[in-house]
């Protein structure tokens, strides 16, 4: 493993408090971990960044990932228009592109302010901070909480952290953002662009997640690796 550039991307799926429940917070210490969107409030340590894509996000939050941002964490955000009225000196932004035809992989961080990251067409936090991972160079990446909503529309447990803390999001206990009347929706399939880039290593710790992209491993696995 020593050979390899690793991340730990941390989602909001429900299948983290499987790891929570086996020790992840021990486990993963010192490691390279990303927090997306509210994963940084029930982490016992800093993360090593702190990722996000919705103004909502930053507007309801803006205390706190200053306070990250002071503590050393760096903060990394789609570009928004909205961001350009107030102080953003502590947050680094990118251009971000909703179509496939619009990612340019590995050389997206060449230069930042013309290149662009690949969002997906609903501009997730989970597609976005994969396509950093990937433009930064990252050839081995452990996927958590990747599981794009919950088993069905009747299933309305979706976030691992829902009922620990009071959040403000779209998706939370909301499974129709994932699933409609025939199935789930179509967008999933835009985590497949990274199956296009072939030395990168993805592991989606989650057996039961939607997304079928992804090498599924369970949390025993996952420590094995880690």
């Amino acid at each position: 493993m020593s050979n390899k550039k690793t991340c730990v991307l941390i989602g909001g799926g429900k299948s983290v408090r499987n790891g929570v429940e086996t020790g992840l917070w021990d486990k993963i210490k010192g490691k390279d971990i990303w927090s997306l969107n509210y994963s940084y409030k029930l982490m016992p340590y800093l993360p090593n960044k702190q990722c996000f894509v919705d103004f909502q996000f930053f507007r309801h939050n803006e205390d706190d990932l200053q306070n990250l941002a002071i503590k050393g964490v760096p903060i990394h955000c789609k570009k928004n228009s909205h961001l350009n009225h107030i102080d953003k000196s502590f947050i680094t932004q990118y251009n971000t592109v909703r179509e496939q035809g619009g990612f340019r992989g590995k050389t997206a961080l060449i230069a930042p302010p013309e290149e662009h990251l690949f969002i997906g067409r609903m501009g997730l936090v989970g597609i976005f901070s994969l396509s950093l991972a990937i433009a930064e160079g990252y050839n081995e990446v452990f996927l958590l909480g990747y599981d794009f909503g919950s088993s069905g529309l009747e299933d309305k447990d979706t976030h691992w952290y829902q009922n620990e803390i009071n959040v403000k999001s779209t998706g939370v206990g909301r499974p129709t953002v994932y699933w409609n009347s025939t199935g789930l929706k179509k967008e999933v399939d835009d985590f497949s662009i990274f199956n296009t880039i072939n030395d990168v290593e993805y592991y989606n710790v989650s057996p039961n997640s939607n997304i079928q992209n992804f090498k599924k491993i369970n949390y025993e696995e996952f420590y094995k690796l880690i």
